[in-house]
């Protein structure tokens, strides 16, 4: 019957090897990593009291884990917010004993792999983690400070001076983010336009005029300047898990980490109350700590690094999988947990993989669809297993190794590619991914071809007094290029109105002749009459429509070779390049 429900499941166990920031796990094995659980509670505590922001790194080689440690400490969260809430129900009976805990959120970051819009990415995922109802906590907890809570029926704050207290507090760069805070709480006329500048859409010039505001917030100094406000009053320490840190050197090399380094560093620096969590590939971190400068080398907390899976831990996790598989099918588990595998064959796993998580979740779904799909009994697979392991693992060897930075560095860059080629990344198809993964199309096919041309991420010109970005720049043949892709969560669906002002920064840059022409990718399906004239208008804009399965492949491909739309992307750039040749399949020989 066990074996018949294994057989008909759309799912079977042990399916989902790599972790998802996007999809919790169902199982967690906590003593390979409880040495890290303890460091950054204790640094949660220390944060919660002193203010002071932290930064810790977590290591760990490919598959043991890195992902999957947010995914327990989201866990730990929700345990956490459930003490809080039943201690503020004891309080009134007992307030002097009651023991609560630190109020504390953490908040998933993947790591974007091209620096763009660094900062505006992390203050997406604060809002979207936290919520719409976290501009009402922050902007009431203000009113209050500032004087704009109405004192009774009649007595209705004046908006304009609870703005210059507000500025008073919150001087220069602030002062955008003190209007628009003090209008979406006291102004129920501009409420909703307040609303959609703090979530970071664009706003046209008569609407920027109508709020007396001058900024976007993806620029970097306004956005740094709301998430300081919103830690300063949300009264609850924030983790931030920057996941994948070593993406921006995967895919555009020292620069682009330098980058994103000094991105960490302005955070650690300038914003209060944060635990800023980086997980990152072992094997990498001394090139990653050799690109960092000294003064955020010094301020980092030590390394942890996370353990492998012991025996013991092994089959509590492959029990517990399965377990919860069979709760799934409404079945009362076997009584021999290790079904339908057992314990030699766990050992054997164990012996192979040395622990490594994802490797062993990956040998475990090959013996079960074995003996699922009757290919071999439990008996048969004892007797062949070592063939089996040995050729469904994969390089284990290459996961382990160190890199010896003491070879030259060509060589040191080779190995630590091969390192970072054998990661599984999860791909999220966000603006920041498409447009690092289209800058290096772009940046392969020009190199093969022999072409002489520069790229330059975030792009920045004038539009009279007001900065403007763009996410890059590509100068080929005396022409210069603008990228512009909306500021979206997917492509999943048409970009609405965040098509309209990407089109407009590439229209205005034209104008401001910042660029000759411009490059704008948008999700299938974006239109608008607005947005359709821009482009009539403007010829020189030139646009790409993606899905979101054309996007994951666009990204998956960028550090190999380039998909048919990342082709014909480079051919708008490169008009003589042309057409698209897949790349040949080794062909393995008769012998």
């Amino acid at each position: 019957m066990y074996l018949d429900v294994l057989r008909e499941a759309p799912i079977l166990p042990f399916s989902n090897f790599a972790s998802r920031g996007d999809i919790p796990d169902k199982v967690d094995i906590a003593r390979p990593r409880s040495h890290i659980d303890r460091e950054v509670y204790r640094l949660v505590q220390q944060t919660y009291r002193d203010r002071s922001s932290r930064l810790i790194p977590i290591l760990g080689s490919a598959g043991t884990g890195k992902t999957h440690a947010y995914h327990s400490f989201k866990d730990k969260e929700r345990e956490n917010r459930k003490k809080l809430e039943g201690a503020d129900e004891l309080e009134e009976i007992d307030a002097g004993k009651v023991a609560t805990s630190t109020d504390w959120t953490i908040v998933y970051v993947p790591s974007p792999p091209a620096s763009i819009r660094v900062l505006l990415h992390v203050y997406t995922c604060i809002i979207e983690e936290l919520g719409a109802g976290l501009l009402d906590i922050v902007s009431e907890k203000l009113m209050r400070k500032w004087g704009g809570i109405k004192k009774g029926v009649f007595q209705k704050p004046k908006i304009e001076e609870v703005i210059q207290k507000g500025i008073r507090e919150f001087p220069g760069v602030f002062a955008d983010c003190v209007k628009a805070l003090v209008t979406y709480q006291l102004d129920k006329n501009k409420k909703a336009l307040a609303e959609r500048w703090l979530l970071g859409e664009d706003l046209q010039d008569e609407e920027l005029n109508e709020l007396g505001i001058n900024s976007v917030v993806e620029e970097d100094d306004v956005c740094l300047a709301l998430i300081k406000i919103i830690t300063e009053y949300l009264d609850k320490v924030l983790i931030l898990y920057f996941d994948e840190l070593e993406s921006p050197y995967r895919m555009f090399g020292e620069s682009a980490e330098r980058k994103f380094l000094e991105i960490l560093k302005r955070l650690y620096n300038e914003v209060k109350g944060l635990v800023i969590t980086i997980a990152v590939l072992k094997e990498i971190w001394p090139r990653i700590i050799e690109i960092a400068d000294a003064p955020l080398r010094s301020r980092m907390e030590p390394e942890q690094e996370l353990r492998p899976f012991s025996l013991n831990d092994l089959k509590i996790f492959f029990s517990k999988s399965m377990e919860a598989f069979w709760e799934e099918n409404n079945l009362n588990p076997p009584l021999y947990p290790l079904f339908p595998l057992n314990e030699k064959l766990i050992e054997l796993i164990f012996e192979k993989t040395q622990g490594n998580p994802r490797n062993s979740i990956k040998l475990c779904r090959r013996f079960i669809d074995k003996v699922v799909m009757e290919e071999m009994t439990v008996n048969e697979l004892l007797e062949v297993g070592v063939d089996i392991v040995a050729s469904a693992t994969p390089r284990v060897e290459i996961e382990e190794e160190v890199v010896d930075f003491s070879k030259p560095r060509e060589v040191i860059k080779k190995t630590i590619e091969d390192i970072l080629a054998e990661e599984e990344y999860s791909i999220e198809v966000n603006p920041q991914s498409v447009a690092g993964a289209t800058l290096k199309c772009i940046d392969m096919v020009g190199e093969e071809k022999g072409k002489k041309f520069k790229t330059q991420m975030e792009y920045k010109f004038k539009l009279g007094k007001r900065s403007q970005t763009l996410a890059a720049a590509i100068e080929v043949e005396g022409k210069k290029w603008g990228l512009e892709i909306p500021s979206i969560k997917t492509f999943d669906r048409s970009a609405g109105v965040a098509g309209y002002y990407a089109a407009k920064r590439l229209k205005d840059a034209i104008a401001e002749r910042a660029i000759d022409s411009g490059l704008l990718i948008v999700p299938t399906g974006t239109g608008g009459a607005k947005y359709e004239m821009i482009l009539k208008d403007n010829p020189n804009i030139h646009r790409v429509e993606l899905n979101n399965d054309i996007g994951e492949k666009l990204i998956a491909n960028a550090l190999k070779y380039p998909t048919k739309e990342g082709w014909d992307i480079c051919k708008i750039i490169f008009k003589d390049i042309g057409e698209y040749v897949p790349k040949a399949e080794e062909i393995p020989s008769d012998e």
